[in-house]
């Protein structure tokens, strides 16, 4: 029996790309869109598929949407439409860099608010959420999914942390996926391209950077990650109630980053990694505007941490292999200009 997928957060980077690949494999998914009602909830989600490579006109047949709000209890949804799904998936969050943003308010009411449909499950349903690889970032190198919370934090991050705590207290089984970064090939929008891949050609700009050279960077572009989500919540029988949605140790140094987007990108040939505790000292107020969007990614861009994926390997083989950044970065990197990617930086 087809199964049918019922998901928050389909407006955003993984969600929409999540239900364009259920719908290929002929799966239906039913979106819950913050709108006033159920004609506006479709309407901007099709407005958010259509910008994806991967929409094709026959998926609309596949995809439904659900006006509601995951700050509202039962996220807003009535309780035929909670019952009427064989997997629940909460990916909505608000995701800036920001600070003052408000963003660990909303993604712990969300939070909340998800706990009680997980209480309210049926035995035959299953109920995923979308974390973040982030929450740990400490101690340096590989990093598994049993270790404890530890590293960096703004808001976000902290947000996820509690949230996936909050669920876990609250006692109902769920499964946490928790991507590391993700890089948004694929996608004609450039909201949603929001993301650490921007720091690429400022650092190039900078020249002298705070990186260490064989530090690695744990990336991924969002149709790998969304497809390795389908997997997941398809599959019938999980051995572990969390996993890494990453490149895992396969992740490259930034120095053979570095060298591999030379002949794409010569400007990065400029860049001096001068390590982790450099402080740049700008001569100029191009240079000093630059380091400053800098700043929100910087404690990531630095962590050193490469997210273990094998216990998602072990799940789903091969569809767990990211493919190899240079069969694509270049190509990213080429749709955007340095005054773009500032520009960007500054909303981070």
């Amino acid at each position: 029996m087809s199964k049918r997928v019922l998901l928050s957060g389909a407006t955003g980077l993984i969600g929409g790309e999540l239900m364009l690949l259920l719908a290929a494999r002929g799966v239906y998914s039913t979106a819950v869109v913050r709108a006033a009602d159920s004609n506006q909830a479709r309407d901007r989600l099709l407005e958010r598929l259509k910008k994806s490579v991967l929409w094709k006109p026959e998926f609309a047949d596949m995809v439904s949407a659900e006006a509601g709000d995951v700050i509202e209890p039962n996220f807003g949804l009535s309780t035929a439409v909670l019952k009427s799904a064989d997997v629940i998936l909460h990916s909505a969050a608000s995701t800036s860099f920001k600070p003052g943003a408000g963003v660990y308010p909303i993604n712990i009411k969300a939070a909340e608010q998800f706990s009680g449909i997980l209480k309210n499950l049926a035995p035959s349903q299953r109920g995923f959420f979308v974390g973040t690889a982030a929450v740990t970032t400490e101690p340096r190198g590989v990093i598994t999914e049993d270790m404890p919370f530890a590293g960096y934090a703004n808001d976000y991050i902290r947000s996820k942390r509690d949230a996936e705590t909050l669920l876990r207290a609250a006692g109902s089984p769920f499964v946490s996926l928790r991507p590391g970064i993700v890089l948004s090939r694929g996608i004609d929008d450039a909201k949603l391209a929001r993301n650490m891949l921007w720091s690429i050609p400022v650092m190039a700009e900078l020249g002298d950077v705070p990186l260490e050279p064989l530090a690695r960077l744990d990336f991924a572009p969002v149709d790998f990650i969304a497809s390795a989500f389908a997997e997941m919540l398809l599959k019938e029988e999980l051995a572990h109630d969390c996993y890494h949605v990453s490149t895992g140790e396969d992740s490259m140094t930034f120095k053979a980053l570095a060298d591999e987007l030379t002949a794409t990108m010569p400007g990065i040939g400029k860049m001096v990694m001068r390590g982790r505790d450099f402080v740049p000292t700008p001569k100029f107020a191009r240079q000093r505007w630059m380091f400053e969007a800098l700043q929100p990614y910087l404690p990531f861009l630095t962590a050193d941490a490469v997210f273990s994926n094998a216990r998602l390997r072990a799940e789903i083989g091969a569809a767990a292999v990211a493919p190899a950044p240079i069969s694509y970065l270049g190509e990213l990197l080429g749709t955007f200009s340095l005054s773009d990617a500032v520009r960007q930086m500054y909303t981070p």
